[in-house]
């Protein structure tokens, strides 16, 4: 039986102190030279410190108590942690019943990491592999080299997303996930997408062409704040709301960096 949405939580933590670690700065040192750059250990120093390993933490809290425990646990991430050498995975396994077989992380595939993430939990449930699916989409900005994403433009906030999928029918049953080569061919997939989907709404990511969206379809248009955690933020604070008014839910978004689109279609199932 295909995933459906089950439950999400948000945070949006306050920023912490800098606390510098030599093994993790001699990382990044390494790192950053590696593709010709330098490290500056005073944009380290600015950031907010707000780590995966406590955005996994503030989001389970906001959990449903007593709720589904995962058997897959997938990490998305645009942007590394401060300490990337954690596996932050696993301790989400952990912290969420200890019963996920697999636990991974998706990075290196800017915002596509978590479409590629949901695509991932999908193809477990299809093979039996899977009957929940925990996906974490995380995003901490405390970097250590400049990066034109996060410091050039509207500052990209710390920000965190859970959503837990589980076996069963109903209302976000995750239907396809898309990649789309160049951004300009989301218009004509969004407008394929909605003309027979029942009662569609369209989330649209910060980065999206507003054109893209077909006239008369219902939108939600996530503002800028965000890169990787965008739609999927907006789906697990308005989720329960779009549950009761829409039968489909088209999540889309571009990437700045390489101009690819993604799109994830949730229906109602049967």
């Amino acid at each position: 039986m295909p995933l459906r949405l089950h439950s999400g939580a948000v945070v949006a933590p306050s920023g912490g102190t800098y606390e510098p670690n030599e093994t993790v700065l001699r990382y990044h040192r390494d790192l950053v030279e590696l593709f010709g750059g330098k490290l500056d250990e005073e944009l380290l120093r600015a950031g907010a410190q707000v780590s995966h390993t406590r955005m996994a933490e503030l989001l389970v809290e906001r959990l449903p108590v007593g709720g589904v425990r995962p058997d897959l646990v997938v990490l998305a991430a645009a942007l590394p942690d401060l300490n990337p050498v954690r596996s932050v995975s696993a301790y989400l396994g952990l912290l969420t019943g200890g019963r996920a077989d697999q636990c991974f992380s998706v990075t290196e595939q800017g915002l596509g990491a978590a479409f590629t993430a949901l695509r991932v939990g999908a193809a477990h449930e299809r093979t039996g592999g899977s009957s929940a699916f925990l996906l974490a989409v995380l995003e901490q900005t405390t970097l250590p080299a400049h990066d034109p994403v996060v410091h050039d433009g509207v500052p990209v906030r710390d920000s965190g997303v859970l959503l837990l999928f589980e076996s069963g029918s109903g209302f976000g049953e995750i239907d396809s996930v898309t990649r789309l080569p160049e951004a300009g061919l989301l218009g004509p997939r969004l407008a394929e997408l909605t003309a027979s989907a029942p009662r569609p709404l369209v989330v649209a990511g910060p980065w999206t062409d507003p054109a893209a969206v077909p006239e008369g379809v219902d939108r939600h248009r996530v503002p800028p704040g965000g890169y990787c955690t965008s739609v999927w933020s907006a789906l697990a604070e308005h989720g329960p709301r779009w549950r009761e008014e829409y039968d489909t839910v088209v999540l889309c978004d571009r990437d700045p960096r390489s101009d690819t689109a993604h799109v994830a279609v949730l229906g109602r199932g049967r």
